[in-house]
C-alpha cells in the first residue's frame, strides 16, 4: 500500500508540475476565451432577442421618418432618434452583459478544476495518515480514539473532494448553456488573459465617460424637450397656472442633468480608484507566486536528496496550488473590474 500511496504521489505532482493555471486534455481541442466568445454571440438567445428588437426599432424609426416629411415636425423627429437611440443603448447593454457573465463562468470552471486538484491531493494525504495510523493500532504505538480521529479527516477529505466535484459539473454546465454546447461536451479551457492596463487618466476617463454617457444623453434630451414645451406653452398663451408648471418642469430638467453629470463622475471616480487597487492586489499575488514557485523548488531538491518525504512534498505541492489559485484569483477580480470599467465608459471593455 505505501508503493502505492508513493506511486500516486509522484504521478500527481509530475503531472501538475508545470506553473500553467489549468490542465489541458491532450485528447480535446482547447476552447480559448476567444473562442467561447464566438460561440456565445452565435447561440446566445438573450442576444438574438435582443438584435431582433434593434431591427424593430431600427424600422419603427424610419416609418417615423417617412410619415414625418409632410409635417417636418422637429418633436416628432426627436421622438423617433430618442426611441431608436434606447434600442441601440439597450442592445449595447446585452451585448456587455452577455460578455461579463461569460468571462465569469469561464473563469469559474478553470477555478473549479484547481479547486479539484488541491482536494485531490488532501485526500491522497488523508488516506496515508489513516493507514500510518492504522498500522500505529496494530502494533500498539496508537489507540482507537486515533483511528477514528483519522478516519473523520478521511471522510471530510472525501467529502471535500465531492462538494468540489459537484462546483465543478455545475459551472461546467453553466458554460455549456452560455455556449449553446451540449451536456456532455468536453471542456479544455486555458488561463490565457494577459494583464491589460488603462491608458487614460482619470480625467480622460471622465471626458469618455461623459462623451459616451446614454443616461446623460437622455437627461439632455429631456431637458431640451422641457425646454421646447415651455416655448410652445408661451406661443400659445398658455394660462399662467400652466406656464408656471412648464417652467418647473425645465428647472427640474436642469436639475436632473447636473445631477446625472455629477453621478457619473463620481462612478467613474470611483471605479477608477478601485481598478487601481485590484491591479495592486494582483501584483502583489504575482509576488507570493513567485516565492511559493521558488520555495516549492527547494522542496523538490530536498526531496531528491531524501530529506523530507514524498507525503511532505505534496503537504508543499498544496501550498504552491493555493498560491497559484489566488494569483488566478486576483487577476479574475482586476479583469472583471477592468470590464466593468470600461462598460462605465461606454467602451466594450473586451479581452480579447
Amino acid at each position: 500500500m505505501k508503493h502505492m500511496i508513493w506511486l500516486t504521489v509522484f504521478v500527481l505532482i509530475v503531472a501538475s508540475a508545470a506553473p500553467s493555471f489549468a490542465a489541458e486534455d491532450s485528447w480535446t481541442q482547447e476552447l480559448t476565451f476567444a473562442d467561447a466568445v464566438e460561440l456565445m454571440l452565435e447561440n446566445s438567445t438573450a442576444l438574438q432577442i435582443a438584435e431582433l428588437n434593434l431591427e424593430i426599432a431600427q424600422i419603427d424609426y424610419d416609418k417615423a421618418m417617412a410619415a414625418n416629411l409632410m409635417s417636418s415636425s422637429q418633436q416628432s423627429e426627436m421622438q423617433a432618434e430618442h426611441s431608436l437611440e434606447r434600442a441601440k443603448n439597450s442592445y449595447r447593454t446585452a451585448r456587455q452583459n452577455s460578455y461579463l457573465e461569460l468571462f465569469r463562468a469561464y473563469t469559474d470552471v478553470l477555478a473549479a478544476e484547481q479547486t479539484v486538484q488541491m482536494r485531490e491531493l488532501e485526500l491522497i494525504i488523508a488516506e496515508h495518515d489513516f493507514a500510518v495510523v492504522q498500522e500505529k493500532v496494530r502494533i500498539g504505538d496508537a489507540g482507537r480514539l486515533d483511528e477514528l480521529s483519522e478516519m473523520n479527516r478521511v471522510e471530510a477529505a472525501r467529502r471535500n473532494k465531492n462538494s468540489a466535484d459537484q462546483a465543478l459539473a455545475e459551472s461546467q454546465r453553466v458554460l455549456r448553456r452560455l455556449l449553446g454546447l451540449d451536456e456532455d461536451a468536453p471542456l479544455s479551457l486555458s488561463f490565457d488573459f494577459s494583464v491589460p492596463k488603462l491608458e487614460h487618466s482619470l480625467d480622460e476617463c471622465i471626458a469618455i465617460g461623459l462623451e459616451n454617457s446614454f443616461s446623460l444623453w437622455d437627461q439632455q434630451y429631456s431637458l431640451v424637450l422641457q425646454e421646447r414645451q415651455l416655448e410652445t406653452a408661451k406661443i400659445e398663451g398658455t394660462p399662467p397656472i400652466d406656464l408656471k408648471r412648464a417652467e418647473l418642469n425645465f428647472q427640474i430638467a436642469k436639475l436632473n442633468l447636473a445631477q446625472e453629470e455629477a453621478n457619473i463622475k463620481e462612478s467613474i471616480t470611483s471605479a477608477y480608484h478601485s481598478l487601481g487597487e485590484a491591479l495592486a492586489r494582483y501584483e502583489s499575488a504575482e509576488r507570493d507566486w513567485e516565492i511559493a514557485q521558488d520555495t516549492f523548488a527547494i522542496y523538490e531538491r530536498q526531496a531528491e536528496v531524501g530529506l523530507i518525504t514524498d507525503i511532505q512534498l505534496l503537504q508543499q505541492k498544496i501550498a504552491l496550488l493555493n498560491s497559484q489559485k489566488s494569483l488566478q484569483d486576483a487577476l479574475v477580480s482586476y479583469l472583471i473590474s477592468f470590464i466593468q470599467f470600461h462598460h462605465t465608459l461606454g467602451l466594450d471593455g473586451n479581452l480579447q
